[in-house]
């Protein structure tokens, strides 16, 4: 009996001690697994504010950079207002003036309206909700990403403005588009200014009576990816005034001329990027932006189907586009109804 009584105490104390090492091991692994969860927090957190501090300097850059395209928007206004010295015969002037949308006074005048608002607008305004929760953090990269390609284009165009180089682009397109659409053609080589050659456009009416008012389109393009008018600017989310329409296209799609006239700007243009304006000396003048290359320059007398350029994306620009305004009589008109 006493045997069996020592055998059994024996393996108690042995199921014991086995225990009190088990439970010795697991506190052991429930230490080292807060340990490792108290660095992983730490790490979060450092490149949460990592994340952030580049997301509102970015912000910043971008803030500055938004109020130099809206200052360029007000001296285009001025440019196309202007009439280059060209003086308009009454006889040339067009029988049926267009249904005008706005004036150039007006448009200035919500230029100006927008750039006052941008010195309230803060980093939270496009984040409202920032935390250190992994889709906020994939916010932040993407706007940031974002905010510093347009603030690198409008530097580029600052620094080189007025002279040929080879233009900076984005691969961020901030709306739905189809990437089938968008690639590169082999259309024309990257170029800031060549010479003009001019191809008649096959799919323009031959029946157009007057050749000097815009009508048809410049650009084979996929669609109106911004319409005249008010819209909302896809990185700020607050609406203001678009004086043209946006016709995207592929890179290096050929951009022609909608009617006769006489080039009376050519060149790099600010947030317009690579920029003509067409004078059609009666009372019409049309503008064309984000080239890629331009193929006309400045005093050259084109003809309704002129090759004058090539899209692109150059300036204030998230992707290839063409950036088309038609003005009659410094008031501006709704592109789409002259397509």
């Amino acid at each position: 009996m006493k045997k069996i009584l020592f055998v059994t105490a024996a393996v108690f104390l042995g199921l014991s001690a086995s225990a009190q090492n088990a439970g010795d091991a697991f506190d052991e692994f429930k230490r080292q697994r807060e340990n490792q969860f108290s660095e992983y927090a730490e790490q979060r957190a450092r490149e949460f504010e990592e994340f952030k501090a580049r997301y509102y300097s970015a912000f910043e850059q971008f803030k500055q950079s938004y109020r130099k395209s809206l200052e360029d928007d007000v001296k285009v206004v001025d440019l196309m207002s202007s009439d280059d010295g060209i003086p308009i015969e009454p006889v040339k002037l067009a029988p049926a003036p267009p249904v005008a949308a706005s004036t150039a006074a007006e448009q200035k005048q919500i230029l100006r309206s927008s750039i006052r608002s941008i010195a309230t607008m803060k980093p939270d305004d496009l984040l409202p909700e920032l935390s250190s929760a992994e889709d906020t953090v994939e916010r932040m990269k993407e706007a940031a990403q974002v905010m510093e390609a347009i603030a690198a284009n409008l530097s580029a165009d600052k620094q080189q403005d007025d002279a040929p180089l080879t233009p900076v682009y984005t691969a961020v397109v901030l709306e739905p588009y189809d990437p089938e659409f968008f690639s590169d053609s082999a259309q024309a080589e990257d170029a800031g200014v060549v010479e003009d050659v001019r191809t008649p456009v096959g799919s323009s009416p031959a029946s157009v009576s007057d050749t000097s008012i815009p009508k048809g389109k410049p650009t084979d393009y996929v669609r109106i990816s911004s319409p005249f008018g008010s819209r909302i600017h896809p990185i700020t989310h607050k609406r203001h005034g678009h004086k043209g329409i946006d016709l995207a296209a592929p890179r290096n799609t050929p951009i022609y001329a909608t009617a006769d006239g006489v080039v009376t700007f050519s060149g790099r243009n600010g947030g317009y990027g690579n920029f003509v304006k067409l004078n059609h000396e009666n009372g019409y003048k049309t503008a064309y932006a984000h080239m890629n290359s331009i193929a006309v320059r400045k005093g050259r007398t084109v003809q309704k189907g002129d090759l004058i350029g090539y899209v692109g994306s150059t300036g204030a620009s998230t992707g290839n586009h063409l950036h088309y305004e038609v003005y009659y009589q410094d008031k501006l008109i709704d592109p789409a109804t002259t397509l």
